[in-house]
């Protein structure tokens, strides 16, 4: 028996004829292709994001593993931080004991002592510094040197007399140096142009001290006009004398 189908021919009873372009066959074949097509790029683009994701997390690590090391680069341990805390304080320490600090006024004690005597119009006595501190310290150059009559100073301060090159004394405890003075005497001189003046102290600067100490200098008569020079001073030299 034929099975005449709405288009006109026949075909075996139980055979589904073909559809044709626009029937519900083509429609269910290409809403399958959609389907598997949908479902291929769903997983390409999930393929495609946890890659990305992959990416994102192994660049952000270095990041954070750079900005881990560079704080713990900056902050310094505890231990270095008391070593170079500690350490000038150790060297300041150390560096006041040392021989090669200046000895200051109030290490050392003057006396004038009688020197090289006198002769030719003038006098040559010696100014002794002794070391009467605690520590090792060291003189070199010219004391400064003025005589004074009550709180006044009588004339010109010494002048330095440059005939004997300066060099580094070290003065130990209990140790001293000379300088060698020449005052020349008053009395070689018009009164009107020396202007005789009694000394009873001579004011003595240390070299490189600001703080000066007085001894005793009665019996020397200085000139109180400042344009006649009597007094001279030379650099300090190792011993008494």
């Amino acid at each position: 028996m034929m099975i005449v189908s709405q288009y006109g021919k026949g075909s075996p009873s139980g055979i589904n004829p073909s559809p044709r372009p626009g029937t519900s066959g083509h429609v269910a074949i290409r809403t399958a292709i959609a389907w598997t097509t949908a479902l291929l790029l769903t997983g390409s683009l999930s393929a495609c994001g946890s890659s990305s994701g992959a990416d994102a997390s192994s660049s952000a690590s270095p990041t954070s593993s750079a900005s881990s090391t560079s704080s713990a680069s900056v902050s310094p341990s505890p231990s270095s931080t008391a070593s170079s805390s500690s350490t000038p304080s150790a060297s300041s320490s150390s560096g006041s004991a040392t021989a090669s600090g200046a000895c200051v006024t109030k290490e050392l004690t003057a006396e004038l002592t009688q020197g090289a005597g006198g002769g030719a119009g003038s006098s040559y006595p010696y100014l002794v510094l002794t070391n009467s501190g605690s520590r090792t310290c060291t003189l070199r150059g010219y004391p400064g040197v003025s005589l004074r009559h009550g709180d006044a100073q009588i004339g010109a301060a010494a002048q330095r007399d440059r005939t004997v090159p300066a060099s580094t004394i070290t003065l130990k405890p209990g140790e001293s140096a000379h300088s060698a003075l020449r005052i020349v005497n008053a009395g070689n001189f018009d009164s009107a142009d020396c202007t005789p003046t009694d000394a009873d102290s001579m004011l003595v600067y240390p070299p490189d001290q600001t703080d000066a100490m007085s001894i005793g200098a009665t019996g020397i008569t200085g000139c109180a006009n400042a344009d006649t020079q009597i007094l001279y001073v030379q650099v300090f030299q190792q011993g008494e004398q």
